[in-house]
């Protein structure tokens, strides 16, 4: 059974500022493309849309970057991201038992080799902020090489599906972050501080 008292390791330092910046950068995103309005013929970019795609830019570097960091370090990568394998998924529903049971959220950071809960759902936030970033930056590529209106469209109906998901996901997130702040749980500040 998973011990929720016993202070967890923390994330390293580069992950954390992977984090900070991806967290920063897809806030910023999804508020400003909720508000921007697309361009179509007869109508010109706007300042919104601009932005959109430069943070959209940013937004897929840093995701390229976290994608690597998760390949070659072990103790913090896939495997914790996708504890996708019998053992790891028990200790997904384990973590997340014990949780409901002792009214506690099972710390940040890497838990054990099979992974375990919070590295469960920020793999979850990766793949659909992956999804955006991609259909996003497909939209790009497609209307710089002319695509058609109707191409265009299908994209963007894409892109913006994967943008509801973010959102859902984004909301869960600080949800459980105001959560664990209201547990005395300081996973804002371990998660945020670029301190060892």
């Amino acid at each position: 059974m998973p011990d929720l008292q016993m202070p967890a390791p923390q994330w390293s330092r580069p992950l954390r500022l992977i984090h900070l910046l991806l967290a920063a950068a897809v806030t910023a995103q999804l508020f400003i493309g909720s508000f921007m309005r697309s361009p179509h013929r007869g109508r010109p970019d706007t300042f919104g849309f601009e932005t959109h795609e430069v943070l959209g830019a940013t937004i897929l570097t840093l995701i390229i970057v976290h994608w690597l960091w998760s390949f070659s370090h072990q103790h913090e990568g896939l495997r914790q991201l996708f504890p996708w394998t019998r053992a790891g998924m028990h200790n997904v529903v384990a973590e997340l038992w014990t949780g409901i049971r002792h009214q506690r959220l099972p710390p940040g950071g890497p838990r054990n080799e099979d992974g375990g809960l919070a590295g469960f759902v920020h793999g979850l936030g990766l793949l659909a902020i992956t999804a955006m970033a991609a259909t996003g930056a497909s939209y790009y590529l497609s209307r710089m090489a002319g695509a058609s209106h109707d191409s265009l469209e299908l994209i963007e109906d894409i892109h913006d599906t994967f943008a509801v998901i973010a959102w859902i996901y984004w909301g869960g997130h600080l949800g459980a972050t105001v959560l664990h702040s209201l547990l005395r749980q300081p996973v804002w500040r371990r998660m945020f501080s670029l301190k060892s």
